[in-house]
């Protein structure tokens, strides 16, 4: 008795999804970076525009270090970037080593403590 076609076709479209969809993970796993804000210098004053020749990507990650109780990282929208502003209800990130994945978009963090964003402690990343 012949096996059927379309019940032997389906296994191979399945495991040929299967197989395409394990291979995007990995090379999106192995293509992401991670990038330590300000480089050598870290989260600090004048740290903005260290962002602007950088190649981040959605999926990248971003991580402060800084000195605990020193400084902080909150995500803000297009208006808290520029005005150095933490909207209401904003989660403050304050462990001297905190790690964010990139959005598809645009991001903003900046540091909340008085007269730090102002001195430079903000970035604003476009979408690449």
């Amino acid at each position: 008795m012949a096996r059927p076609i379309i019940g032997s076709l389906s296994s191979i479209v399945l495991v040929l999804i299967l197989a395409w969809s394990i291979g995007t993970i990995a090379v999106r796993g192995y293509n992401t970076r991670k990038w330590t804000v300000g480089g050598d210098k870290g989260w600090s004053f004048g740290v903005a525009g260290w962002e602007n020749d950088k190649p981040i990507q959605a999926g990248d990650m971003l991580v402060f270090k800084y000195k605990p109780g020193a400084h902080n990282v909150v995500v803000v929208d297009v208006v808290g970037y520029m005005e150095c502003k933490v909207p209401d209800g904003a989660k403050v990130y304050s462990t001297g080593n905190d790690s964010f994945e990139m959005p598809g978009g645009k991001a903003y963090y900046i540091c909340s403590i008085p007269g730090h964003c102002e001195k430079g402690m903000r970035i604003g990343i476009p979408p690449r």
